[in-house]
């Protein structure tokens, strides 16, 4: 196989073009970590085969954990003047999640927080610069991550891969009918023939569509300068009176660091009554559902997924082609959303039918 024809340069090639539409002499700016390195080597090689000026910033996983033992998380914490100058000339950004070793950030606490201080000021400047670009899941696989899910690494990032070459320009074709039909309707009912029958209301907000190529009035919601990669949803509020029966999982759902399994709501009168995982129970669902706060246990998200390349993976199960995904408490930072719980949590239910207001909406599915 030539380079050229790689997965990993299909999926630097797709990023590039489909979804950033990168032009000859753009400031590309690609940030990666010690495990991600192979993907940054892939996107830097793919700009300057557009005539892009690539420029790579690298950080060392070993050297961030030395640092950190040795209590200097300030150093990682701070914002660095020359970067934040070579961000005001860049043009398009790339991020892929770092350190990678998830399992161990989480043990670390607010420690591990304080070396991230600089997100906020980061946010200001590549506003103020105009910066589009991409958050990338390719920076999610890591060993000890793949051992807490329980995946196969290989398969996983394969899946990344690939989702990440799907045509954005397909997708949004697919979200426009679903995205009218949860505008319109006053009414949904999700059902299949493993105990799922949910009705929940609409109340004709607008719905917020993700295939990695926000417009520029979708690019000024909190955060969009930068979409997710692999994308493809369309996310609505529902009316959050309105709830009434069950959706049961034949997905899992994952946090940073755990999965959880065999999950289950039944709503009455608009909120949760019961709620069950089999897996992942505490960690998913009492521990934050019990300092959640007022309107936990509201409807507050009803998400399509849209991507055909993606199945049960990792952080992702909400976006696989044809998975509904029903999500309680927080919404704020969605049009018409107005739940200000700190919990939140969801079920995803792949390959159940959908009417709306009595007709049938049709899903794409997961190849």
């Amino acid at each position: 196989m030539s380079e050229n024809s790689s997965p990993a340069a299909r999926f630097a090639r797709s990023i590039l073009t489909q979804y950033l539409k990168v032009r000859p002499g753009e400031n590309v700016t690609i940030e990666g970590w010690s495990h991600s390195l192979p993907w940054a080597t892939a996107l830097a090689r793919e700009a300057r085969l557009l005539k892009a000026h690539p420029l790579v910033l690298h950080e060392d996983e070993e050297t961030y954990w030395d640092l950190l033992d040795g209590k200097q998380e300030g150093t990682y914490g701070a914002a660095p003047s020359h970067e934040w100058a070579a961000l005001s000339k860049t043009n398009v950004y790339l991020h892929m999640w770092g350190p990678g070793d998830k399992v161990r950030l989480e043990k670390m606490g607010p420690r591990a927080e304080k070396t991230f201080a600089w997100n906020g000021a980061w946010y200001k400047t590549a506003t103020r610069a105009g910066v589009r670009g991409a958050r990338l899941e390719i920076g999610r696989p890591f060993p000890t991550l793949a051992k807490a899910y329980g995946v196969d690494q290989e398969t996983w990032t394969d899946q990344l891969l690939e989702a990440c070459t799907v045509d954005p320009k397909a997708m949004r074709r697919e979200a426009g009918p679903i995205a009218k039909a949860l505008e319109r309707g006053r009414r949904i009912r999700i059902h299949d023939d493993e105990g799922t029958d949910l009705t929940l209301g609409l109340s004709h907000n607008p719905a917020v569509i993700a295939t990695g190529t926000p417009t520029e009035e979708e690019r000024k919601r909190p955060f969009a300068i930068l979409s997710n990669l692999p994308a493809g949803s369309v996310t609505v509020v529902p009316d959050p009176q309105v709830a009434e029966g069950t959706v049961r999982a034949n997905r899992s759902s994952y946090s940073d660091t755990v999965k959880a399994t065999g999950g289950m709501f039944e709503f009455k009168g608009g909120r949760l009554v019961s709620q069950h995982y089999e897996t992942g129970w505490e960690e998913m669902f009492a521990k934050p559902y019990a300092k959640g706060g007022a309107d936990r246990d509201r409807p507050a998200q009803l998400r399509i997924g849209l991507n055909p390349k993606l199945r049960d993976t990792p952080q992702l199960e909400d976006i696989e082609a044809g998975a509904i995904t029903v999500c309680i408490g927080m919404n704020r930072f969605l049009p018409g959303g107005k739940n200000k719980s700190t919990y939140f949590g969801f079920v995803v239910n792949a390959g159940a039918k959908i009417e709306v207001d009595g007709k049938p909406l049709a899903l794409p599915r997961s190849g």
